[in-house]
Order: C-alpha cells, then sequence, then structure tokens
C-alpha cells in the first residue's frame, strides 16, 4: 500500500525508490531554519543536513512512531500537531519548506500555501513533490479516481495542478518536472 492509503494506485518499490532519490536530493540543499508539511512520515528525517540546520520544524496532524522515535543529532526540532493550514509562526521564520505529498492531502491548499508564504522569509525556497493529474487518456479515469477518494478520504485529492497552485500562490516556480504520469516535483521561492 502506498503512502496515502491507495492499495489499487501502489506506487511500488522502484518508483518509492526513485522519489526517495528527489527527496534526498532535495534536503541535500536546505540549510539554516527549514519547515516541512506533512511530516508524519518521518521518512525525510534520515536526509536532512543536520550539520547545516539551525532549526527543524515538522508539522503534522500526526506522527508516527519511526518520526518520534528518530534520533535527531543536536538540532532543535520541533514537531508541531496542526492542521497544515493553521500555522502559528510569526512571519518571515523559515529559510526553506519542504512539501512531501502534503497539498493533495490538504482540503484547504490555498489556505496551507497563505500560511507558509507568510511564515518564510523573502525568496525563500519551497521543495515539493506531489500526484499530478496525468495527461491523455488516463486523465479522466483518473479524474474519477480522485473524485472517490476524494469523498471517501475527505478532501485528499490526487489530481490538482500543484505547480498552478504555487504561482497564484505568490510563488515562482523555478523548476518543475514529472516523474511518470502521476508525480510532480520542483523547486519555488516566495516572491
Amino acid at each position: 500500500m502506498n503512502q496515502r492509503g491507495l492499495p489499487f494506485l501502489n506506487i511500488g518499490p522502484a518508483r518509492e525508490s526513485a522519489i526517495q532519490v528527489v527527496r534526498r536530493g532535495f534536503l541535500a540543499t536546505v540549510s539554516g531554519d527549514v519547515i516541512e508539511l506533512g511530516a508524519g512520515d518521518g521518512k525525510s528525517l534520515p536526509y536532512y543536513p543536520y550539520q547545516n540546520l539551525h532549526t527543524l520544524t515538522l508539522v503534522d496532524q500526526r506522527f508516527s512512531k519511526a518520526a518520534r522515535s528518530f534520533e535527531i543529532p543536536k538540532v532543535p526540532v520541533t514537531f508541531v500537531r496542526r492542521k497544515l493550514d493553521d500555522l502559528p509562526f510569526a512571519g518571515n521564520s523559515f529559510d526553506y519548506a519542504c512539501l512531501f505529498f502534503a497539498l493533495s492531502s490538504t482540503n484547504e491548499p490555498y489556505r496551507v500555501l497563505a500560511a507558509l508564504r507568510h511564515t518564510l522569509r523573502p525568496s525563500g525556497r519551497i521543495f515539493f513533490i506531489d500526484y499530478l493529474r496525468p495527461t491523455g487518456p488516463a486523465a479522466l479515469l483518473y479524474d474519477s479516481v480522485s473524485l472517490f477518494h476524494r469523498i471517501t478520504t475527505r478532501g485528499i485529492s490526487l489530481n490538482r495542478n500543484i505547480t498552478s497552485m504555487l504561482e497564484v500562490s505568490g510563488f515562482r516556480l523555478l523548476s518543475s518536472e514529472r516523474y511518470g504520469n502521476f508525480f510532480v516535483y520542483g523547486e519555488a521561492e516566495r516572491i
């Protein structure tokens, strides 16, 4: 089963491994004060360059046992249990934000992005990986599956246009790549 509970869309070990390679590449470049939204699974924790971090803030409604028990080197780490669109931080608090499957898993993605824009410093960077609406004939089938999934999961959407959402929310897209027909990853900065 994949990370969002869809056995019929199992991403499999090869894709999971490729996504982890992208995640690892993004995280190798972060420094300063970093926030990760949707960090409850703890999958990013082994890849942060802790020697380059001032602080690490992880936000999700729940944290897995693996996330809670991960031994984090001597860096102040804060686990914040709350909805992603309700960030309790002052403006200009973070240099980097990591959104790994976070925007597809919230009912209010534009509120999440507005809250994130507020907390990022000017020119702060976002790294993202998320689901993507496929192109071609598969798109209509995927829309049907996504609609069913959105109803049964109370809002998780697999076919949002993440890059457009970032652009209309006050971020400049620096890079964006498709992985296969179902995922998108890239980098954006606060403008």
